[in-house]
């Protein structure tokens, strides 16, 4: 047995029958200090393996894994891999590549910790659904505020393969991805990092990534645009923004035009109103655009619809000042209106259809126990319905 170790490298040549990692280790833990994100065995000049000299790789995948770094193994013959996978490790860890090149370039993907840079704010936009929205919105949130913009690609690797499995054609057309996105956020004069990670469930990988990261806020639109791009479900979505201490922005319905302005928004007054009014105000600064907050107040049937409620009134009035507030401070028009309604949710949605706004905000607080039911309620059905583009705003710390 002769093992070779040069730059990514580990070359096997020769019969593997018994567990030889501790022969390997010392050469693996070398290039690992040049090439921390993983790095390749190449077994195409092996000419006999067997189950136990299989076991070699098992435990490779456990150490390098352990080292929080990829391995690729290339050049293993159909009948070594089939007594490969009477090993428990080999079968469920060992990522197989089809060549040298195609490992190379899938380890180049990788990163040990997500970069940043040293602006205040993260911003997190995952390539998902109708992405190019998500970069235009999340520009505008992040421009002014010290922010920098983190572009992920997140690869759902099946459960059938080891995580670390490259995906040579999904790889590169995430890579398309991220360049193009990378593109648009330079020309809205803002810095970027690009970022790849292999995840089993996109919502739970955009959290963790997220986290480790530190972001301020996310944008992510759950928008379906076709059956071969990358998307999130709705209820994924959902329960990653439940979960999340950060700031996130669910966007769906968005119009064809990836980087149409707003010019007609409406905010209901309820949960996190006031930080969805800003919410809004941001992203059609500098636009021809209005804002207008509508305060819904509910009088049942046995009642008349003008049947005074004093304290409603002068809630909805203080809410009024505050909304105009906001909307002096970024240059924005702010109308505030009073509706009375039989029922708070369909009341609500009938405005909507019929006014014409073409961007609802509803925003919610991150404490569960200040929840309101309400908020929640229009956000579910807005996002059902669609009457308009839609943004389910949850706030962070």
């Amino acid at each position: 047995m002769i093992i070779e170790a040069r730059d990514d490298t580990i070359t096997l040549r020769g019969d593997v029958k018994t567990n030889i990692w501790a022969a390997i280790q010392a050469a693996a833990t070398l290039l690992l200090e040049n090439h921390p994100t993983g790095i390749i065995i190449d077994c195409s000049a092996l000419t006999k393996i067997t189950t136990k000299g299989a076991e070699t790789f098992a435990d490779a995948a456990e150490f390098i894994q352990s080292q929080n770094a990829r391995i690729m193994v290339v050049g293993l013959s159909p009948e070594m891999l089939e007594i490969g996978k009477a090993v428990p490790g080999v079968r469920s860890q060992l990522p197989i590549a089809a060549s040298i090149e195609e490992a190379r370039a899938s380890l180049r993907l990788g990163e040990l910790t997500p970069r940043r840079g040293k602006a205040r704010v993260a911003a997190v936009v995952p390539m998902l659904g109708n992405w190019r929205r998500a970069v235009y919105f999340a520009d505008k949130l992040a421009f002014g505020e010290n922010a920098e913009m983190h572009l992920v690609d997140l690869i759902k690797v099946p459960r059938t393969l080891p995580i670390g499995s490259p995906l040579p054609e999904r790889e590169s057309a995430g890579q398309a991805r991220l360049e193009e996105a990378k593109g648009l956020v330079k020309k809205a004069g803002l810095g970027s990092f690009v970022h790849v990670e292999r995840v089993r469930s996109k919502g739970a990988g955009l959290l963790d990534f997220a986290r480790e990261l530190g972001s301020g806020f996310t944008v992510v639109s759950i928008d379906r645009e076709n059956r071969e791009f990358p998307y999130i479900d709705q209820s994924d979505a959902l329960a990653l923004q439940e979960a999340a201490r950060f700031e996130v922005s669910l966007v769906k319905g968005s119009p064809n035009d990836p980087v149409g302005s707003p010019s007609n928004v409406v905010v209901p007054a309820t949960g996190a109103w006031s930080h969805a009014v800003e919410h809004a105000c941001k992203l059609v600064h500098g636009e021809n655009a209005t804002v207008t907050l509508i305060y819904v107040i509910a009088i049942p049937r046995a009642e008349s619809l003008d049947a005074p409620r004093a304290d409603a009134e002068a809630a909805a009035e203080d809410a009024a000042r505050e909304a105009i507030r906001i909307g002096k401070r970024y240059g924005v028009k702010v109308l505030a209106k009073t509706e009375r309604v039989r029922d708070r949710v369909l009341g609500f949605m009938r405005i909507v259809q019929t006014q014409g706004f073409d961007l609802a905000v509803v925003g919610v607080g991150r404490e569960v126990a200040g929840r309101d039911d309400f908020a929640h309620e229009v956000a579910e059905a807005l996002l059902d319905e669609l009457p308009c583009e839609t943004i389910f705003l949850k706030t962070g710390d």
